[in-house]
């Protein structure tokens, strides 16, 4: 378990009210738009889906869950008193946040405009209200990186004697693992891992592992089109994304599409 706990605390008075007034008022972090015109979350696709059913009642897979994702963070703010606001945003050994509450509340302000970094940033911009104080974030930053590389080392171990596995991970780097040996495969992946250890990491844990690099393969093999974000099987789109494609081609009312893209992909090897 690696607990990090954030204070979020409120710039100081800059305004025309009296220093006691502005103590005593109440202030509020509160809902956003990104850059895109997106409801601000600050958290993945992939963290809304894992966390936000606790919040929402609502399972991930309910056709209304984004919409209702979307609801939730029109209306979410987070209280900011005049002593600061801790919050645990740590997460435990299997990478699962300690307090998922504070979790979404740390990644919501971690990323929100009106938020610094850290004390130094708010001082230069008029534009933050708020700034994020961590003083230990430098020792757990490197006490972070530590583990992240251990763990990774050690799937490294395991995936290194499965030259079908480190086959799946190559397709992950868009690598073509038909012209490499096993030795190869595993040079490179180390060589992989060295560069982006929370990166091979996330792969080579991905519970879509097997279907990422098949839908890679195909990729490669012309089989399935990647233009822009969309993934096209001939004319029939799959998806806006890896996920969305991986989802589609998982759904049992799809298997028509699945077999022509096994058909096909046969005939390359």
């Amino acid at each position: 378990m690696s607990s990090r706990v954030i204070t979020v605390k409120r710039r100081k008075n800059t305004t025309n009210l009296p220093d006691h007034v502005y103590e005593e008022s109440k202030r509020k972090i509160g809902s956003c738009f990104t850059k895109n015109g997106d409801i601000h979350t600050g958290l993945s696709f992939g963290e809304q889906k894992e966390y936000l059913p606790y919040i929402l009642g609502l399972q991930a897979t309910d056709p209304a869950f984004a919409k209702e994702v979307k609801n939730y963070y029109r209306n979410f703010s987070v209280d900011v008193p005049s002593s600061g606001l801790n919050l645990e945003a740590g997460v435990d050994e299997k990478d699962n946040p300690i307090n998922v509450s504070d979790y979404i509340k740390a990644k919501f302000i971690s990323s929100h405009p009106d938020v610094a970094k850290d004390e130094s940033s708010v001082k230069s911009n008029r534009m933050y209200k708020y700034f994020i104080l961590d003083r230990k974030a430098g020792k757990i930053k490197d006490v972070a990186a530590m583990e992240i590389r251990k763990k990774a080392y050690k799937e490294f171990i395991k995936v290194s004697g499965d030259d079908k596995r480190m086959s799946m991970l190559l397709r992950l780097y868009y690598e073509n693992p038909s012209n490499k040996s096993t030795e190869d495969k595993e040079l490179f992946l180390e060589k992989m891992l060295e560069e982006n250890p929370q990166t091979f990491y996330n792969f080579i844990t991905s519970k879509t592992l097997e279907m990422q690099a098949f839908v890679e393969e195909c990729i490669t093999n012309e089989v399935i089109r990647k233009v822009g974000n969309s993934y096209l099987l001939g004319d029939e789109k799959l998806g806006d994304s890896m996920e969305e494609a991986i989802l589609f081609l998982s759904d049992k009312k799809n298997s028509s599409s699945m077999t022509t893209i096994k058909a096909r992909l046969k005939a390359f090897d």
